[in-house]
């Protein structure tokens, strides 16, 4: 889906930037993996303010409850013709008005797969996605597997200050309304540094970080 003309963001130029960033990404050799996954890193528009959408994990689930994750799960060999397609389906499953036929996919965020495999054990492949501007959506968690959802300026996530780098540790963010850490604090960080640290990327309305707030979506009451 294009972004709206109107207001800032992200708009086409910007994500047409993004699009050949990852595409210049070094390809990672590595083994082949029995256990593969795949997950979604949403970037949205929110008041014309470009943001990365997070979910935060059910509590009542056996593996990772109230963690904070990206949409996204385990390839299925029956439904899924491709690793994008995983993390399509997965995405509509967990957050009700998000359409893969409405998302525009922008690259896969070529990750080293031995790092990942260290965090989670699985290798876990991120597509980064443009999933619309989030005034005009009604998205609705669902409740089976995801308690909220909300979204992190991107500008947050280029503040040195809100990181926490520890050895042998996947970074740290701290300056959303949750914690993000593991690997989904790792993958947005080699997003940071690996696409947006190398390329000029610049969007329809300038960035300041003290005009930015959160947009939360409670879980559906259905």
């Amino acid at each position: 889906k294009e972004p709206s003309t109107s207001g800032g963001g992200f708009d086409t130029a910007s994500l047409e930037m993004l699009r050949k960033g990852l595409m210049r990404m070094p390809r990672q050799v590595t083994q082949a993996h029995n256990k593969r996954a795949s997950v979604v890193l949403p970037l949205c528009n929110v008041g014309g303010i470009p943001c990365i959408l997070f979910e935060k994990r059910a509590g009542h689930l056996r593996a990772h409850p109230d963690e904070v994750c990206l949409p996204g799960g385990m390839v299925s060999e029956n439904d899924d013709p491709s690793i994008v397609s995983t993390s399509l389906r997965e995405m509509e499953e967990e957050i009700v008005g998000i359409h893969r036929d409405n998302v525009s996919v922008l690259g896969i965020l070529r990750c080293n797969w031995g790092e990942v495999a260290q965090i989670t054990g699985i290798a876990v492949t991120p597509v980064v996605c443009f999933i619309g501007d989030l005034d005009e959506m009604n998205l609705h968690p669902n409740p089976d597997e995801v308690a909220e959802c909300f979204t992190v300026p991107l500008s947050s996530f280029l503040e040195h200050d809100r990181w926490i780098h520890k050895e042998n540790c996947a970074p740290i963010f701290t300056g959303g309304p949750h914690v993000i850490w593991g690997l989904t604090g790792y993958i947005v960080n080699r997003f940071v540094k690996d696409v947006l640290a190398r390329y000029t990327i610049t969007f329809s309305s300038e960035i300041k970080s003290d005009n930015l707030s959160d947009k939360r979506t409670p879980p559906s009451s259905q």
